[in-house]
């Protein structure tokens, strides 16, 4: 916009235009030699994008219609040319728009549209031509916040548009992270809730997703002497050698046609039959068997034969931890009548402590007990043949009634304490630390000090 004004000597006429944008072109007519041109830069309107989505993303920023000017690069982006601007995740992108900016601006990522910004509509106030005249910025927050950090922003939102002098205004747009729905969230996370199936409302659904993770990982574990063997029968053999008696597991059908278990028959104690009878033929042997079991469970890695492999029974207790992850978070973001979280990271953590004990001792008395019934067995002399699918699905029976053992254990000794589980009672006994290693440790030399506030 152009306007004509005349110096003190009524020959020289200043013509003044308005821009809004530094380096904008200026496009006017100069009257003669005795006119001058007076280019004045009007306040322009900030709009800052601040993205958090995930490490390693990078974003793209152009218009539709307007210029507006990339203050990290301090040039123009020019919307007719379809220019664009790129910047990465958790990098702040600041660039100045004009008040009369028509159109939007695009943020995209991978070519996937993530926010669409319309100033003018956002802020429908009508500026005046005074140059001194300032927009109001607008910053564009997009990130996955806690339900409860997204409703306080959006009534900040209202209550600065419900005050005029305020002279920000915040956006705030929530998307899912990539792979992760919100209706699966939502279904795991309210998958902790009972079936009352029993009287400790132990059983819920993410209980039984756990259990079936449990199968998958035992079988996963077992596969190489399962599949030659599912089809086999077994019986338990007692011979008297020389040495004394010795008790063997003999296997029907050709071993010639089987790799891992290439032998018609072996010693309790072989390596190759640990792992069916749970160590049996020795209390040493199924003591070590027992505590490889609990180890097991915690790890998804291990050194086997000099290579190393998958433990199928660890991924299961991580999956599990993952289940019981998403039943603490429903709680976590949910806020109480004081404005707390309802649990907070003590609760986590020892929501993970106790389920690895569990996973560790529940694995151990599986063992255990596996072994503990061959041994019975060789005792009383048992030489009726049984098939292999047998000690299968015996083996993961058990392992459920133990880990339902070990639950019911953990409420009876939660009750005891006065808690409904031992995960509350530890949680509060975390707390009950950190505020006593936190009084012990504050320096009283600066108590009389005001506390600095810090924003951010």
């Amino acid at each position: 916009m152009s306007t004509q004004t005349k110096s003190e000597s009524c020959d020289v006429v200043v013509q003044e235009h308005h821009i809004d944008l530094p380096g904008e072109t200026v496009e006017c007519w100069i009257r003669g030699s005795t006119g001058k041109l007076k280019v004045i830069l009007r306040k322009h309107r900030d709009v800052v994008f601040d993205i958090h989505l995930g490490n390693g993303k990078s974003y793209t920023l152009e218009a539709t219609e307007s210029d507006f000017y990339n203050a990290r690069d301090k040039k123009i982006v020019l919307a007719a040319q379809h220019a664009k601007v790129m910047f990465k995740d958790g990098e702040r992108m600041h660039v100045w728009v004009s008040r009369n900016f028509r159109g939007s601006l695009l943020v995209k990522c991978d070519g996937h549209l993530v926010s669409n910004v319309t100033p003018n509509e956002w802020d429908k106030h009508c500026h005046s031509d005074d140059p001194k005249e300032k927009p109001v910025p607008l910053i564009v927050a997009i990130a996955n916040p806690a339900p409860a950090a997204k409703s306080t922003a959006i009534e900040n939102v209202s209550r600065s548009a419900s005050q005029p002098e305020e002279v920000q205004s915040v956006h705030i747009q929530e998307v899912s992270k990539e792979g992760a729905p919100p209706w699966l969230i939502r279904w795991i996370g309210e998958g902790g809730e009972s079936l009352h199936l029993d009287p400790d409302d132990i059983i819920t659904r993410n209980w039984i997703i756990a259990q079936l993770a449990g199968t998958g990982g035992y079988v996963f574990d077992n596969h190489a002497w399962i599949k030659e063997l599912i089809g086999c029968r077994f019986h338990l053999q007692r011979v008297v050698h020389k040495s004394g008696p010795k008790i063997y597991l003999v296997f029907n059908g050709n071993s010639k046609l089987r790799e891992l278990m290439s032998a018609t028959k072996y010693g309790l104690k072989h390596a190759k039959v640990m792992k069916i009878t749970g160590g049996a033929g020795g209390v040493k042997q199924a003591w070590d068997t027992a505590k490889g079991a609990a180890k097991d469970s915690m790890k998804a890695f291990a050194q086997e034969e000099g290579r190393m492999v998958v433990k199928g029974a660890g991924v299961a207790v991580f999956f599990a931890i993952a289940l019981d992850t998403a039943e603490w978070y429903k709680d976590y973001v949910e806020i109480d009548e004081h404005g707390n979280h309802r649990k907070d990271f003590c609760d986590l953590l020892a929501k993970i402590g106790t389920d690895l004990v569990k996973a560790g001792l529940a694995a151990a008395l599986t063992t255990a007990s596996v072994a503990a019934i061959f041994g019975i067995a060789t005792m009383l002399g048992a030489t009726i043949a049984a098939p292999v699918v047998l000690v299968v699905a015996g083996t993961i029976a058990i392992s459920v009634a133990w880990a339902f053992g070990v639950d019911k254990l953990d409420k009876a000794v939660s009750h005891a304490l006065g808690e409904s589980d031992t995960t509350s009672w530890l949680a509060k006994k975390f707390r009950e630390t950190a505020e006593y290693l936190s009084r012990s440790t504050k320096d009283l030399r600066y108590t009389d000090y005001p506390r600095i506030q810090m924003v951010r």
